[in-house]
C-alpha cells in the first residue's frame, strides 16, 4: 500500500474540474461554485474529498433566495435539512454569505434550482 497517494483538490490544477463548472458559468454575481473552498471549522471536512460540492450564495438577498429553496433557518445555521429536495448542509459565513454543501451527485439539479431561484429575486 506504499504506492497509494491521495491528493487534494487544487482548483488552480489544470486537472480539477468541480462538479458545478459549467452549470453555474453562467451565474449571476453572487452565486458561485465554493467546491474547493473550504474554510472554518464546520466546513473543515468538506468538499471534494467528501465527495461534496458546494454553492455560495451573497449578497443583500442571500436569505430572501434561501427562503425560496427550503425551510431551514440561517440564523440557526449551522444547520441541515432538504434544499430543493436534497439532503443540504447549511452555513452562514457571513450576515449575507451562505453555503450550501450536498452530495456532488446533485449538483446540476442544485445549481438549476439555485438559478430558477434566483432568477426571481432582484439582485441590485
Amino acid at each position: 500500500m506504499s504506492e497509494l497517494e491521495f491528493i487534494a483538490a487544487d482548483p488552480a490544477s489544470p486537472a480539477w474540474r468541480s462538479p458545478l463548472g459549467d452549470a453555474l458559468a453562467d451565474a449571476p454575481a453572487g452565486i458561485r461554485d465554493v467546491s474547493a473552498e473550504v474554510d472554518g471549522a464546520v466546513e473543515a471536512r468538506l468538499g471534494p474529498a467528501a465527495g461534496l460540492a458546494g454553492i455560495e450564495v451573497a449578497g443583500a438577498r442571500a436569505r430572501q433566495l434561501l427562503r425560496r429553496l427550503t425551510d431551514l433557518d440561517p440564523d440557526a445555521a449551522p444547520a441541515i435539512g432538504p434544499v430543493a429536495s436534497v439532503r443540504t448542509l447549511l452555513v452562514v459565513a457571513d450576515d449575507d454569505r451562505l453555503r450550501l454543501w450536498f452530495p456532488q451527485e446533485y449538483s446540476d439539479h442544485m445549481a438549476v434550482c439555485v438559478l430558477d431561484a434566483a432568477a426571481g429575486v432582484e439582485w441590485a
